[in-house]
């Protein structure tokens, strides 16, 4: 690992640049191997599931792909960058806040890290005592913390056997809106756009390569890349996508490597004519053609063991695959979303139940189901909340779905419970209760998850609800109690979410 330097002094100098504009020069022939992978979700163990009949990522077999590349390059500088979102999706995860993952992360010689949306999930607290176990930093220039600032950094400065890269992280605007509301007083969001053009001349100016460490997702990393000069490369997640090749925008490289450890990005550099360009880039997969570090998978294998001591129990069974897929349950009808807003309102006799579809983060495949998979699938710890709505302010929330870009797997989307809704293009074709038009006037009972109820994921409109009655009764512990008492469950989808004209389903 190179040489870090941060803090105070870093950025004093970067203040008196001025804002100039000049562009560092590197050496000619130096050179950097940049690793990097995105959206880790506390996968530490390898998984199969129905894309992969085999085992693929992991965090053993993840440090046996980077040492390799170390051992390969000797002495030759690396660095290895994570694109956030370490926590949220596996009961490991959950039970243990991140901190086996993020030591882990440490161990394996992670240089940087963005903070993701995610990051918050276990509360700001849980989140500075993460930062504090480990040596690399967690960047973010345009997530401001009142009254006390979190222990994040704009910026990194490295120097890489002379050559100066500056490493710069941006969050996006959607934290605000994709952890629980109670994780996010105090924070501010600022356009990462702005901020970029604000900090990059500084940090062009000193630089033999500017790189953003970027949680933006695939669309903001296009628009920071033709908006903002003097970007050398963007290194993203947030979608979760694999780009087998950089996607160049604008001049700048944009690379993103899938989710849950399964893919690693290698791209290595090298100085021409005084500026640093990509001389290769492959994804290494991480799969079952790689062994495992001895250690790291020693240590896994005690971290699940402590985990599944108590967890292993079967409960019951599906005769469907209840499916969290994101290109399924946050574009359209699935039938795990129809099953957990069924479940919700007819234990709460509820008029209607939404669910945001960024609230399911596991799939239980057909067959039996055990408590582990469960609190994979919902590792929130949500709780459901009934209250009023008037049916202005529900067809409201309906059009805040359908307005959502599918494209962009949207977790705000919204699996329902006693009504239907149709979606032409981007807008909100009609919604109906019992067969008739949603009435503006009436009020309705509506049963959300808490997370919604706090105006999660943008919903402000349901902060709304009257009489609202915290119910105590977990997401989670729902579906344990539904599949127990049935022995197994067997939605179907009824057509409840429909869209029209080009995006309907074929």
């Amino acid at each position: 690992m190179g040489r870090i330097r941060l803090g105070v002094m870093a950025i004093l100098l970067l203040a008196l640049a001025g804002g100039q504009t000049a562009w560092a020069a590197c050496r000619s022939g130096a050179s950097l191997t940049l690793l990097h992978f995105n959206d880790f979700h506390g996968q530490l163990e390898s998984y199969t599931d129905s894309d992969h009949a085999s085992p693929v990522g992991g965090i053993a077999r993840l440090a046996e792909a980077i040492d390799r590349v170390r051992a390969e390059k000797g002495s030759s500088p690396i660095l290895l960058l994570f694109a956030g979102d370490l926590l949220q999706g596996t009961l490991t995860s959950t039970l243990f806040q991140g901190i086996p993952d993020v030591l882990m992360f440490d161990r394996i010689g992670v240089d940087a890290a963005v903070v993701g949306n995610h990051e918050f999930d276990y509360g700001q607290d849980v989140f500075r005592r993460l930062a504090a176990q480990v040596g690399f930093p967690f960047l973010t220039a345009n997530v401001l913390v009142q009254p006390d600032p979190l222990p994040t950094r704009p910026f990194a400065l490295f120097d890489e056997a002379g050559l100066e890269v500056a490493v710069m992280g941006l969050t996006t605007p959607e934290l605000r809106t994709a952890t629980h509301p109670r994780n996010i007083q105090g924070v501010t969001v600022e356009d990462p756009i702005e901020t970029a053009r604000r900090l990059v001349p500084e940090l062009r100016a000193r630089a033999d390569l500017v790189l953003v460490l970027s949680h933006l997702g695939l669309a903001g990393d296009r628009r920071l890349a033709t908006a903002v000069p003097g970007i050398d490369l963007i290194v993203g997640g947030h979608n979760h996508f694999l780009l087998e090749q950089p996607e160049v925008r604008g001049g700048v490289s944009i690379v993103q490597a899938g989710a849950r450890g399964e893919w690693l990005g290698r791209m290595d550099l090298v100085c021409r004519d005084g500026r640093m360009v990509q001389s290769d880039y492959r994804l290494i997969p991480i799969d079952a053609d790689l062994p495992e570090d001895p250690e790291m998978a020693r240590e896994v294998e005690r971290i699940l063991a402590q985990a599944d001591a108590d967890l292993d129990e079967e409960i019951g069974a599906t005769d469907v695959d209840l499916s969290a897929k994101r290109a399924l349950i946050r574009r359209s009808e699935a039938v795990f979303g129809d099953l957990m807003a069924d479940l919700a309102r007819s234990e709460t006799q509820s008029d209607v139940a939404l669910f945001n579809a960024g609230g399911f983060r596991a799939s239980i495949p057909r067959g039996r189901i055990r408590l582990k998979q469960v609190y994979e699938a919902f590792p929130f710890r949500n709780e459901l909340v009934v209250g009023r709505l008037g049916g202005g302010q529900l067809l409201a929330a309906l059009e805040r779905s359908a307005k959502l870009d599918p494209d962009d797997n949207p977790g705000g989307f919204l699996q329902v419970s006693g009504l239907t809704y149709s979606i032409d293009g981007d807008r909100l074709a009609s919604a109906a209760i019992g067969g008739e038009p949603i009435d503006p006037e009436r009020a309705y009972t509506v049963v959300v998850p808490d997370f919604l109820a706090a105006g999660g994921d943008g919903y402000e409109v349901l902060k709304a609800m009257t009489e609202p009655r915290m119910t105590g009764r977990l997401i989670s512990d729902m579906l344990i109690q539904a599949v127990r008492e049935s022995g197994r469950v067997s939605p179907r989808l009824d057509g409840r979410i429909v869209r029209l004209g080009k995006e309907a389903e074929s």
